[in-house]
């Protein structure tokens, strides 16, 4: 921050410093309130809003959207084969992969989408003002991103795709745990169908 001035007598110059060090002490404070803001809400591996702040925004998301009688969107997202890449290749690569689909994911969402790592090598994206088709390609978009990447991590160079999951409000459910659920059910049909595919709940042809 700066603090400019312009014909300050000589006599109130002093003052003038005491202000500007409350000025800078205020700013410090500031500063340290907003980083401890972000330690809070942000996992620190992969910069994804921690799950416990994810949730508490898509109640908020969920009551917007009933209020204004709109859609929106859930992904729940998977690394697929995770636990080989860290049984083959230990867990420091293991955090390397997670990390580069986090920012994968953040890269192709829109700045009003929230994104969260829900637990383990999982995801989950909230998407306002979204209904099925968007939400599909915006998995789309997600997955192809995360296949065509290439991850490099250490001495190693590795490839990881990911499974998505969509559910869609009011169709799907109409509470948070409603539509985590189904949207987990779907990344479980993802994943029976062979991974590397996103599948919307209720529709699995």
């Amino acid at each position: 921050g700066y603090l400019i001035y312009k014909g300050v007598r000589e006599e109130d110059k002093e003052k003038f410093a005491i202000l500007g060090h409350q000025f800078a002490l205020a700013l410090r404070r500031l500063k340290l309130y907003q980083d401890i803001e972000r330690l809070a809400t942000t996992d620190s591996l992969t910069e994804a809003h921690t799950r416990r702040y994810f949730l508490e925004r898509f109640e908020e998301e969920i009551a917007r959207a009933a209020l204004r009688k709109t859609e929106l969107s859930i992904l729940m997202i998977d690394v697929d084969h995770f636990k080989g890449f860290n049984d083959q290749y230990g867990h420091l690569t293991g955090d390397r992969i997670l990390k580069k689909i986090g920012r994968i994911i953040k890269d192709n969402i829109r700045e009003i989408d929230i994104a969260g790592r829900y637990g383990g090598e999982e995801f989950c994206v909230a998407l306002p003002e979204t209904g099925l088709d968007g939400a599909f390609l915006a998995a789309e978009r997600i997955r192809i991103a995360a296949e065509s990447a290439v991850i490099h991590a250490y001495d190693h160079t590795v490839k990881a795709t990911i499974s998505l999951g969509v559910a869609i409000f009011p169709q799907s459910g109409q509470s948070v745990d409603e539509l985590i659920d189904k949207a987990d059910w779907a990344l479980y049909r993802a994943k029976t169908m062979g991974r590397n595919r996103a599948v919307v709940f209720g529709k699995y042809k």
